[in-house]
């Protein structure tokens, strides 16, 4: 006769007992799990909550904290950086390159396609300047012979510029979307023109110290991609960077200003499909939330006998903020394997599907 009584009493313990949250572990675990199934055996992790880096995990031979380079997502440090010059009223988004590489014109010759002096910076920035990748991309598709007689240890936005106003534009400006590396490079020269500094230097200190980020500098192996893919930091400080694209950043890091967000979160004249649009550096898709950011990246490059002796580098990077949830991700992998989008979903799916989970942050 006490059995009952006794179910009864373990029943309403049972019932007393909070489910288990779900942690930022979880995130963790949806990550290795990618990775497995993706084939990689090296990379990390690392997740910002409300600015405070909150998780990091490793794989195969990385360390927590190591820093590491980010290929393409070095494109939105450049285009919050010329937010801020437009911000100060140094440039507009309708500043025609006329006016924000006019020494540079100067010093290296005028363009040899008249339309370029009339790109705008907000056609570089949103990758709707005229070029595109049909023969290769118009600046990293040169490297290689580039490299044999050059180091790859200098910027040389220079001599990289020469290879684009040499050049004839595939598309009439503002026709249509075409990612390449050639846009975020010449934003590196209207940088170092506009603000008269070095781009490594403004950037760091206009942009990337304002975030609390420390660990952050080009690649010394590779300053050559500079503006549009040379950055190299610990994932937890790119974390911190992307914290830039909160919606309510002004209180805290006044990197972007309320014209320059506007005109981010606007698909006008940015839409790549979907809902999706390209603003500064970074993929936007506008919510409710504040929007969601997020970009991928990777380099792969070998070349025997090059003037730095054997060059061989390969990985891939993605970063994500879900605004709605106040989170950054920023996974590094290697070796790059060209991931088709249906893979890269899969990693973006299983990240954002994990955060959305967790019931108890640290």
């Amino acid at each position: 006769m006490r059995f009952p009584v006794l179910i009864l009493a373990l029943l309403l313990a049972a019932a007393a007992v909070p489910a288990q949250a779900e942690t930022v572990a979880d995130i963790e675990a949806a990550w290795r799990g990618w990775m497995v199934k993706s084939g990689r055996t090296t990379g990390g992790l690392a997740v910002t909550h409300g600015g405070r880096l909150v998780h990091q995990a490793v794989m195969g031979g990385e360390a927590v904290g190591n820093a590491v380079p980010l290929a393409s997502l070095s494109k939105a440090v450049t285009g919050v950086c010329v937010a801020g010059l437009i911000d100060r009223g140094k440039l507009a988004f309708d500043t025609p390159l006329s006016q924000a590489l006019a020494r540079t014109f100067a010093r290296l010759g005028a363009p040899a396609d008249p339309r370029m002096p009339g790109i705008t910076i907000g056609q570089l920035l949103v990758h709707r300047a005229g070029f595109d990748r049909s023969d290769g991309d118009p600046v990293t598709g040169r490297l290689a012979t580039y490299l044999r007689t050059a180091t790859a240890t200098r910027p040389s936005f220079d001599e990289q510029m020469k290879w684009l106003l040499r050049g004839r534009l595939p598309l009439a400006p503002g026709e249509r979307y075409a990612y390449t590396n050639a846009t975020y490079l010449m934003l590196g020269a209207v940088i170092e023109e506009v603000s008269g500094q070095g781009y490594e230097s403004y950037c760091r200190n206009t942009v990337l110290t304002p975030l609390g980020v420390r660990g952050a500098a080009l690649d010394p192996e590779w300053r050559i991609l500079a503006s549009y893919g040379g950055w190299r930091m610990p994932l937890g400080d790119y974390g911190r960077f992307y914290q830039a694209f909160a919606a309510n950043n002004q209180a805290k890091n006044p990197v972007i200003g309320p014209s320059a967000r506007r005109w981010m979160m606007s698909p006008d004249g940015k839409q790549m499909g979907g809902g999706v649009h390209y603003g500064l550096g970074t993929m936007v898709r506008p919510t409710p939330g504040g929007g969601n950011f997020w970009h991928w990246g990777g380099w792969v490059f070998t070349l025997d006998n090059a003037f730095d002796g054997h060059l061989n580098t390969s990985y891939a990077t993605f970063a994500v903020r879900l605004s709605a949830l106040d989170v950054n991700m920023v996974v590094y992998m290697t070796p790059y394997r060209g991931d088709a989008d249906a893979t890269r979903n899969e990693l973006d799916n299983a990240l954002g599907a994990a955060a959305r989970k967790v019931t108890r942050w640290p």
